[in-house]
């Protein structure tokens, strides 16, 4: 989802045994007719442990044809055809809605998802499909302020004390804002005292406060800046304070250990990723298996350890099934608040723009940016 599939993330690759414990669903490649069957799957680039689809391809006796893409947009293309010979794509949430709205998904069998009783309730409440009809979460970040600790004597803790024009002045040109304009928009929002997930919030007033906010703190910018520009000036010390991604600062903290991160207590966004069945798959049986598989918490404890991003199963369950198979990696990944924040964060959800919303996203956007 957005720039932290921009940014590689940090991954460890450690193979772990599979636990016949929470298989849930029977083996088979129901749905073919004689043979193999063959699951076509569409994934964000470097975005699922490898060997989580062999395991696949071993015990339910399918092959996987499996294909990567870079942009939320080549896969929203690839829905809005039908799935174009797809069976389950992985994509942003931004776009579920959507989907949702035009006909272009494949309505879930929950009978044939028992590990659905996993998922975290904060994530699968998420408005892009907040009972799981439609789509599964997959897996999610948050945005958030990265600091340079060697360069900021007291990080932000909340959106209104970053916006602060008294605060940013000692770190004027240092500081820079997501590019991505949308999240710009919500954490003033949050600053402001709106929550962005509620839609009556997006209105004439409340987005011409946003303009005047962002307007305030523009001299006090380097710019507005995408993953791999805040990214580098991050390592290279040149930038002191920027909102960013989650992702990307756990994979920036390798290079540059003075970096840090912080979920503002106003509201940390976040963003989730999910699992569909296009309208138009031919393999819909196997992509229930292969969705229950992806839930299951040995599975999802692999997929943790090669991305580094949390699991839309409840931390608890995962930690749990660290505990008992003695995974020491998995729990200090689990235990990172950069990969799973404290209960006590408080979630916005990042919510999924409609027509008027992105029309406020572009006017505040050429208001404040010009041109």
């Amino acid at each position: 989802m957005r720039g932290s599939k921009i940014v590689a993330v940090a991954v460890v690759v450690l193979a772990v045994a599979g636990a016949a414990a929470y298989l849930a669903l029977p083996r088979g490649g129901g749905g073919s007719s004689g043979g193999e069957a063959v699951l076509k799957v569409l994934n964000y680039s470097d975005y699922m442990d490898p060997e989580v689809i062999k395991e696949f391809e071993r015990e339910y006796h399918v092959k996987v044809v499996y294909d990567e893409y870079e942009a939320a947009e080549e896969a929203w293309a690839k829905l809005k055809a039908g799935g174009a010979g797809y069976d389950v794509i992985i994509t942003a949430h931004s776009y579920v809605g959507l989907a949702r709205q035009m006909g272009l998904l494949h309505p879930l069998n929950k009978s044939m998802l028992p590990n659905l009783k996993y998922l975290d309730p904060r994530v699968a409440r998420h408005p892009a499909d907040p009972n799981q009809d439609y789509a599964v979460p997959y897996m999610w970040g948050t945005t958030g302020i990265a600091y340079l600790d060697n360069c900021v004597d007291s990080p932000p803790q909340t959106w209104r004390e970053f916006f602060n024009t008294t605060y940013l002045k000692p770190y004027k040109g240092r500081v820079s804002l997501l590019s991505e304009f949308s999240e710009a928009i919500m954490a003033a929002m949050i600053a402001l005292g709106y929550d962005p997930s509620v839609r009556s919030n997006w209105n004439d007033q409340v987005m011409s406060q946003v303009e005047q906010l962002l307007q305030q703190v523009k001299p006090y910018l380097v710019g507005f800046y995408g993953a791999s520009q805040y990214s580098s000036a991050l390592v290279s010390g040149q930038l002191c304070l920027a909102e960013a991604w989650s992702g990307d600062v756990l994979f920036l903290q390798q290079n540059n250990s003075h970096i840090q991160f912080v979920n503002p207590r106003d509201g940390a966004l976040y963003w989730v990723d999910f699992i569909v069945i296009p309208r138009d798959a031919k393999h819909v049986k196997e992509a229930h298996e292969f969705i229950n598989f992806l839930l299951r918490p040995d599975v999802a404890a692999r997929n943790v350890k090669y991305v580094w991003y949390a699991s839309g199963l409840r931390k608890e369950v995962l930690l749990d099934w660290a505990r008992q198979h003695n995974d020491t990696e998995l729990v200090e990944i689990l235990e990172n608040p950069l990969v799973y924040p404290s209960s006590d964060v408080k979630l916005i959800p990042s919510p999924v723009l409609d027509e008027e919303m992105s029309r406020y996203v572009e006017t505040v956007r050429l208001h404040v940016l010009g041109g």
